[in-house]
């Protein structure tokens, strides 16, 4: 009888385990919510990146935000204490992430397969530039038009080396830290390979700096690094000696967070890129770092 009555428990215990994880407190945008509402920002985000004679201010964009905050019946208070709590949840924010992106896949599909050409290029657009973070970590083409291209000799020999999570985002409580990464050279590593940090970033008024360092087997260090002002896509890059072997890539996009401000880092990627010609000369402000040798 016992058994019986395990076998029967069981399986609605996991069901209300499976369920506790997507409950949110009162006053919080439930999972689902939060992965449609962030559907819809997106889709806004990119009408409006499509429309730009027609958004020239702040109050223009403001008023599609607020259009889709009255479907949700909410208002900026409950989006703000909402975006607190994933914030101080982030397993949460990333399933409501994932969840979006499936959707926002779903719909460019349905694009292709209806042949709607203007649904087909806000599809990918949306694809390309807002749902990197579902996409396999390793060994992934990059396609995205925003970025700058590094000019490859051969196809095929690019791949994406970020094995991180791909989005965050930094609301109040945050105030200074860093995302960090620290990653060894792929298997189809080359001389002269160039490595390439890019993310999509709004600051929402915040400080960020980026930087991207290269070790040496011989202990040399190249590095580079720089504050960002800007919002939407930041990609730095960096440049490896042919002469020498590369240790480890690692680096860090830092942030100071104002009170009561948020900011996101979405769709991060560490890109890694055989050598071209033509861009090998191209450093930048990169620098080289050579310890003395013993």
């Amino acid at each position: 009888m016992r058994r019986f009555t395990f076998s029967i428990l069981l399986p609605l215990l996991l069901a209300w385990s499976l369920l506790s994880c997507d409950r949110t407190p009162g006053g919080v945008l439930s999972v689902n919510e939060m992965a449609d509402l962030i559907v819809d920002l997106q889709l806004a985000e990119a009408y409006i990146e499509s429309h730009m004679q027609d958004f020239t201010d702040d109050s223009s964009k403001m008023v599609v935000k607020q259009s889709i905050f009255k479907k949700y019946g909410i208002t900026q208070q409950d989006y703000d204490s909402s975006l607190v709590w994933y914030a101080h949840n982030m397993d949460s924010y990333i399933k409501a992430h994932d969840k979006a992106v499936g959707k926002l896949q779903s719909m460019q599909q349905k694009a292709i397969k209806s042949k709607d050409d203007s649904n087909i290029g806000q599809a990918r657009e949306l694809t390309m530039e807002g749902t990197n973070g579902a996409m396999p970590p390793r060994s992934r083409q990059i396609k995205n038009p925003s970025l700058k291209k590094l000019g490859a000799d051969t196809k095929g020999d690019s791949a994406d080396l970020w094995d991180a999570p791909r989005c965050y985002m930094l609301a109040q409580g945050a105030k200074r830290g860093f995302i960090t990464f620290d990653v060894s050279p792929d298997v189809h590593k080359q001389p002269g390979d160039r490595y390439q940090l890019a993310y999509k970033l709004a600051r929402g008024g915040n400080e960020f700096k980026v930087s991207l360092n290269i070790d040496y087997t011989d202990g040399a260090t190249a590095q580079i690094t720089r504050g960002t002002n800007s919002d939407g896509w930041v990609a730095i890059d960096i440049q490896s000696d042919t002469a020498r072997h590369v240790r480890r890539v690692y680096g860090y996009v830092s942030y100071d967070i104002k009170p009561g401000q948020t900011a996101y880092v979405d769709s991060l990627m560490l890109l890694r890129t055989h050598l071209s010609k033509s861009n090998y000369g191209y450093i930048n402000a990169q620098r080289l770092i050579e310890r003395p040798k013993k």
